[in-house]
């Protein structure tokens, strides 16, 4: 089994991602980790072969890039530890950075998250609407849709939903608060549709929209499964 990524390597990760060899553009620490766990948490996770050349930004065999060799590697390093810490159910902690422009520096950006995350989402065969249920997957997905800027982008989107400019904010407060939750439970629920019969947690799963088991009286997702 693979050891937890250390900080010098994803400080050295982060650094060689800013400065990639000639011909690569690849994502950002954080955008590449929710890449990544996209591509984990796939119906059927995506070949090596498909998403590094996504993740490195060129259709390249980057293997045979002498100049590549060190970020490649750690790159690797990377998505054995996001599959070491979705593997293990207890949440995945997000690498993500200051909002540019705001004051309060506890203000974190997780757009680059979810849009890497969504490019993830995109390249997995099954597609996710074919393979799953369609409900399910939508209420998957929305979180992410709504922290990529869905809200403002999507006419039909809002439509849908129906909401108050005051719900949608809630809404966009709720999906950050329990983005770490729902990341988990979108792996959870294709791990378990491709490994029927598997036991992976001692008690029966809580849905994100179940009455939290602690008593609190709050929906899971807003209070233990917020994580």
């Amino acid at each position: 089994m693979p050891s937890p990524i250390t900080d010098v390597e994803l400080d050295r990760l982060e650094a060689l991602l800013g400065d990639a060899p000639e011909g690569a553009n690849p994502f950002s620490l954080d955008a590449m980790q929710g890449f990544l766990t996209a591509v984990l948490s796939a119906p059927i996770p995506v070949p090596r072969a498909k998403w590094l050349p996504v993740a490195l930004g060129s259709e390249r065999d980057w293997d045979a890039v002498a100049e590549a060799g060190e970020m490649v590697k750690l790159v690797d390093r990377l998505m054995d530890d996001v599959q070491l810490a979705l593997g293990e159910g207890e949440g995945l902690l997000l690498y993500l950075y200051p909002a540019e422009g705001s004051d309060d520096q506890d203000t974190l950006d997780v757009q680059p998250w979810v849009n890497g995350y969504l490019e993830g989402v995109g390249l997995a065969d099954p597609r996710w609407e074919d393979a799953g249920d369609p409900e399910t997957v939508d209420d998957l997905l929305l979180p992410f849709v709504v922290l990529a800027g869905g809200l403002e982008e999507d006419d039909e989107l809002r439509e849908s939903l129906g909401l108050s400019a005051e719900q949608q904010a809630e809404l966009v407060e709720e999906c950050r608060n329990t983005l770490g939750a729902t990341v988990q439970e979108a792996y959870d629920y294709w791990f378990d549709l491709r490994t029927p019969g598997t036991q992976r947690r001692d008690g029966p799963k809580v849905g994100r929209n179940d009455p939290c088991p602690c008593g609190s009286g709050k929906k899971f997702k807003l209070c233990h499964g917020a994580g």
